[in-house]
């Protein structure tokens, strides 16, 4: 369960009597202010565990001083600060609702029900003069007219602030929500036109009851004015907060584990993960956008025409362009042979004989032998024979051949002596 105090002088408006938030005064308190609202927090602490401390955005500067010093002091971050941007008499009204809700919500989700409930009441005021008017934004014709003798404005401040001149032809501004219904009016009345408000406004927030209640101390101060008449609606429908409480997409902080869907962690100050929306189809201005039909359980799902596939094209023939003649080179005729001719055996020991170089022609035609060598070109035993020293014989008798021992080692080819070297 968590502790819910109010920071400043915002009495109760005494709608939830049974539950009511705790409130401290720090106002002319001087020094003691401090020391007092440390020892608040410590007895809240002790009793709940957790202390969502409330106090107005647009005069935060002590509270907040005030709320940092209790969490150090005190060592603890179970002490959230949590300043609210509306009027004295809803910020009142929206603690008292937290102080109901506190016994079914986390702290955490506590913090996000109070920016939520802010965002759904309507909360306004009739002032005569909006010359001193500074935490809502007010334009320059607004206050040029302030100064114009009688007439009024109507002010709206929360979620969408908004300042109307009253006029015969436009006496209520244009609304852009109300809460839910059944809606009820809270009315606090200092010196204001009650009357435009009975008559006037209830009638379009389509309010079913109007309570009034006493003025708020800070009131004045808010409106700039002593004389107005300030209003709250709210929905009086016995679910609204769980509605509210279950409309929000809560996350586990990263840090201390509390569920929130704020930005910030309240008590840890941890910055949260942005989450990521889901994709959504684009839809046309003005045409509503329809749920897909769900396939019933009995009839199964119709299954989908494929759509026609493109047929490839036919394949044409394309006449290719004829190969160029190849020239034919007339062949020598060659007599048949008699026998098949064996190719010469080489042997392991014996270097295999040269061949004839083939050379290209340049007129196109096949490979001739070259130049200087022809068919009849004289063989290697005719060189040798020519080569070898012969003795001058005579001229009548024939020439003389003297025996030669051949030894073991040589033997004869022809007419070339091979002699293999001897390994030593």
């Amino acid at each position: 369960m968590t502790a819910v105090v109010l920071v400043g002088d915002f009495p109760s408006t005494g709608v939830l009597q049974a539950t009511v938030a705790q409130r401290v005064a720090v106002e002319g308190r001087g020094d003691e202010a401090a020391p007092a609202f440390v020892d608040h927090m410590e007895y809240a602490l002790r009793r709940r565990g957790a202390v969502l401390v409330l106090y107005p955005a647009w005069k935060r500067s002590r509270a907040q001083r005030l709320v940092r010093l209790a969490r150090s002091a005190l060592l603890t971050d179970r002490i959230a600060g949590l300043p609210l941007d509306v009027p004295p008499l809803a910020l009142s009204l929206v603690a008292d609702q937290l102080t109901f809700a506190s016994a079914h919500a986390r702290p955490g989700v506590l913090a996000t029900l109070a920016h939520r409930l802010c965002a759904t009441l309507h909360a306004g005021a009739w002032v005569n003069s909006v010359a001193r008017l500074e935490h809502v934004k007010t334009g320059l014709g607004a206050h040029v007219s302030s100064y114009l003798p009688g007439g009024g404005f109507s002010v709206t401040a929360g979620a969408h602030p908004e300042v109307h001149r009253i006029t015969a032809a436009k006496p209520v501004p244009r609304l852009a929500s109300r809460p839910a219904d059944p809606v009820l009016m809270l009315v606090a009345d200092a010196n204001g036109d009650a009357g435009w408000l009975q008559s006037r406004m209830r009638p379009v927030l389509a309010a079913v009851t109007s309570t009034a209640v006493a003025p708020q101390p800070m009131s004045a101060e808010y409106w700039g004015t002593k004389k107005y008449t300030e209003f709250v609606a709210f929905s009086g429908h016995p679910h609204a907060l769980r509605s509210l409480l279950a409309g929000s997409s809560y996350r586990a902080c990263g840090w201390c584990g509390e569920p929130t869907a704020l930005p910030d962690c309240p008590f840890c100050l941890m910055v949260q993960p942005a989450r990521e929306a889901a994709p959504t189809e684009a839809v046309p201005p003005g045409h509503p956008q329809r749920p897909h039909p769900q396939p019933s359980a009995a009839q199964p799902p119709r299954p989908q025409p494929l759509p026609p596939q493109p047929q490839p094209p036919a394949p044409q023939h394309v006449q290719r362009p004829a190969a160029p003649p190849q020239p034919s080179w007339p062949q020598a005729p060659h007599p048949p042979a008699p026998h098949p001719v064996q190719p010469p055996q080489v042997r392991p020991d014996e270097e295999a004989p040269p061949t004839r170089p083939q050379y290209p022609r340049q007129d196109g035609g096949p490979p001739s032998a070259p130049p200087d060598q022809t068919d009849d070109a004289p063989s290697l035993t005719t060189l040798l024979d020519d080569a070898a020293p012969r003795r001058a014989a005579a001229p009548d008798s024939p020439p003389e051949r003297t025996p030669r021992t051949t030894p073991d080692d040589e033997w004869r080819d022809g007419t070339v002596i091979f002699r293999p070297q001897r390994r030593r």
